[in-house]
């Protein structure tokens, strides 16, 4: 991800794919979201009004954000990119 890219994805807004989060509340309810439809992007750090807010990116977080996802009924195949102080959580489609 580049800065460009990451001026069209706030231009754009969320949607099917996109969602922006400012924190991990209900993080677990858009890994559901996205891995029953095409898989989508959560920018953490990101808020509703397109305001970047930044994380505090960690292993700690990652681990946070891996757990809740391998809780998910079926378990959501997920992976980071970070860019800046903003975590892209990428979530995979569901094979089910």
């Amino acid at each position: 991800m580049n800065e460009k890219e990451l001026q069209l994805i706030l231009e754009g807004g969320e949607g099917y794919k996109i969602e922006f989060k400012e924190a991990l509340t209900n993080i677990d309810k858009e890994f559901v979201a996205f891995a029953n439809s095409s898989g989508g992007r959560i920018f953490l750090g990101i808020t509703d009004d397109k305001a970047i807010k930044g994380a505090k990116i960690s292993n700690k977080l990652k681990s946070q954000i891996q757990d809740r996802a391998n809780n998910c009924q079926p378990p959501v195949k997920i992976l980071f990119e970070e860019f800046k102080d903003i975590l892209v959580i990428i979530v995979r489609e569901g094979e089910d």
